[in-house]
């Protein structure tokens, strides 16, 4: 068929025997070596598997770590309003505190004649006003008690004449 003569067909037997043996040659010089080579990707294989293990292991901590730290700073963060809406309001900016405030404010204008800006709290005022406070008393105690009377009276009868013109002058209007 392909053939035409029987050293044609001896010589193709004679090439695929040689590429045979140089196939078996070329096996048995790379075969340790590809064994070789499979064991270390399979080692690395198992080694990556590990460390990916591994970092996932810390990925999932992390992420335990993070959702937690996002509670915790909701739960604070629900307090710390809490505490400024309701506590520290009724402290510092409530209608009550800031009626006190402007009392505060009121009497330390009258006793002083004027009011300071800048106090850093109601304590500063209400300090001052105490120390006023307890100096009058010390020298409302050493005076004699017949002139506290006469001065006492003297003030309720004044008080008590303008509180009279006050009430005629309503009366004509």
């Amino acid at each position: 068929l392909y053939f035409k003569r029987p050293d044609q067909m001896m010589y193709l037997f004679r090439t695929m025997e040689l590429q045979s043996r140089e196939y078996l040659t070329q096996l048995s010089k790379t075969s340790a070596p590809f064994r070789l080579l499979q064991e270390r990707i399979k080692q690395l294989k198992q080694a990556t598997k590990q460390e990916l293990d591994y970092f996932q292991y810390y990925i999932d901590n992390i992420n335990i770590e993070i959702n937690r730290e996002s509670y915790n700073e909701a739960h604070l963060q629900q307090k710390f309003f809490r505490i400024l809406n309701e506590t520290f309001y009724d402290s510092v900016a409530s209608p009550t505190t800031l009626k006190l405030k402007i009392c505060i404010e009121y009497v330390y204008e009258q006793v002083f004649g004027k009011c300071e800006e800048g106090h850093q709290s109601l304590e500063d005022p209400m300090k001052i006003l105490e120390v006023m406070y307890e100096d009058y008393n010390l020298r409302l105690d050493s005076l004699d008690f017949k002139i506290v009377n006469q001065a006492r009276s003297d003030f309720f009868a004044q008080d008590l004449r303008m509180m009279h013109n006050a009430y005629k002058a309503q009366r004509e209007l």
